[in-house]
């Protein structure tokens, strides 16, 4: 016959009965997101051209989307425009070359700037193949009417920069556009 032991809970030094404490709630555990890496360049988001490019195409979007919207331009017709406005007329190759786009956006471009009235074709005197792209006047006033709200635009962004950070992007991006000139397309 086994007996039973009693269970006595236990005391403490005065002979109370010690409470058993509940356990603690247990946090859950922070979980880290491992990032994979892309051997030599690290993580993607820590690679600088993936960065430029991001920050580049939501900056683009973004006033293309008031373009589109108050001015009924594309970016491609917009970049078109501002290059003749602040350079003056500008052979097809020019335009390709000063906006970096390829030639088929700048020809698409181009032609619906013609049906605008907002810039003129006419071919080089010097070389019939060439063809040069002039502003007219109703493409010059659309670009006066423009600038204000991109350089409003412009500094919404440049807002999150204090003086002296705006002054460093500025030399910066001056450096990296020098190099990319290097890069052989």
């Amino acid at each position: 016959m086994t007996t039973r032991r009693a269970h006595i809970p236990a005391a403490t030094p005065s002979g109370k009965p010690v409470r058993k404490k509940s356990p603690a709630p247990t946090k859950p555990k922070r979980v880290s997101v491992k990032r994979r890496t892309l051997g030599p360049i690290g993580k993607l988001e820590d690679f600088i051209p993936f960065k430029l490019a991001v920050v580049a195409n939501r900056v683009s979007q973004s006033i293309g989307h008031l373009f589109q919207t108050q001015y009924n331009l594309q970016m491609p017709e917009w970049r078109i425009l501002m290059a003749l406005y602040a350079y003056g007329d500008l052979l097809f190759t020019e335009v390709v070359e000063r906006t970096s786009m390829d030639k088929a956006r700048v020809s698409r471009a181009q032609r619906r700037l013609v049906d605008l009235g907002m810039i003129t074709t006419a071919d080089d005197p010097g070389d019939g193949r060439r063809l040069i792209l002039s502003l007219t006047a109703t493409g010059a006033q659309r670009c006066a009417d423009i600038l204000p709200a991109a350089a409003a635009r412009e500094a919404w962004y440049l807002e999150a920069l204090d003086d002296h950070e705006h002054q460093q992007l500025d030399v910066i991006l001056n450096k990296l556009m020098a190099r990319s000139n290097e890069v052989e397309g």
